[in-house]
């Protein structure tokens, strides 16, 4: 089975159409320098996409210069879909982020490329939900070309295929989505945070262990080490220490 396989089966209504039908795309060529006679911008970069959901001038952003032509044609929209073009690695190709808000100095940078959708037939969540579903990701991982370093031509992006229902259907799935995932990401950091103060307990308990025995009453003496601490006197073999 390859990539579109993933996609032949729709649900009634809804159509398969390429990339290119529903979005205008462009492949960024704005790199970090600056240079006295062009306009100051805040880029957003490769790491700002692929550390990030969703992107917006409040991160924290890297400035650069460019020309009015590079603002104008790479400046991002509210709706936009930012995927990344070139990476050290198949997989880490077009990974995107959903741009959320914006301002008139926020442009792509380079080795990224943004993907617009016609308002029309296109909701921007949607779209972003869609680049990061297998079947429309692996089109786009399985295009990328290269050895050491892939990068994804531009002609690749335009003729990936997408499920496409109808708008108001789009925005539902969308929101749904959007609700579920932050559901999930809540239960992920309550996890992590668990798991953290777990580790914490386990290198307590070690380090209580090694360092004043098995026996909460042995006298201490002076280890002679700042680090270390005060250590057992005498060798007990009994008992467990606090934690």
């Amino acid at each position: 089975m390859n990539a579109t396989d993933l996609l032949a089966t729709l649900p009634e209504g809804w159509r398969r159409v390429p990339l290119k039908a529903a979005c205008h795309y462009i492949v960024s060529n704005v790199d970090k320098h600056s240079f006295e006679d062009e306009i100051p911008v805040r880029l957003c970069n490769y790491t700002d996409v692929y550390k990030n959901d969703r992107v917006s001038p409040e991160l924290e952003l890297m400035t650069a210069t460019a020309n009015e032509k590079e603002i104008e044609k790479f400046h991002l929209e509210v709706g936009d879909v930012i995927i990344t073009k070139d990476s050290e690695s198949w997989d880490d190709i077009a990974i995107p982020s959903y741009v959320e808000a914006t301002a008139d100095d926020f442009i792509c940078g380079y080795h990224l490329a943004f993907i617009r959708p016609k308002s029309n037939s296109l909701d921007g969540r949607f779209l972003f939900r869609c680049v990061q579903s297998r079947p429309v990701a692996l089109q786009l991982e399985l295009e990328a070309t290269g050895v050491t370093r892939f990068g994804l031509p531009k002609g690749a992006i335009g003729t990936a295929l997408l499920p496409l229902p109808p708008l108001e259907l789009q925005r539902l799935i969308a929101d749904y989505l959007d609700r579920e995932t932050a559901r999930i990401d809540a239960l992920v950091a309550e996890k992590e945070k668990m798991l953290a103060l777990l580790e914490e307990k386990r290198a307590a308990l070690i380090s209580r262990a090694v360092t004043c025995g098995l026996n909460s009453d042995a006298p201490l003496k002076p280890s002679g080490l700042d680090w270390l601490g005060d250590i057992p006197a005498l060798e007990y073999t009994s008992g467990l220490c606090p934690i």
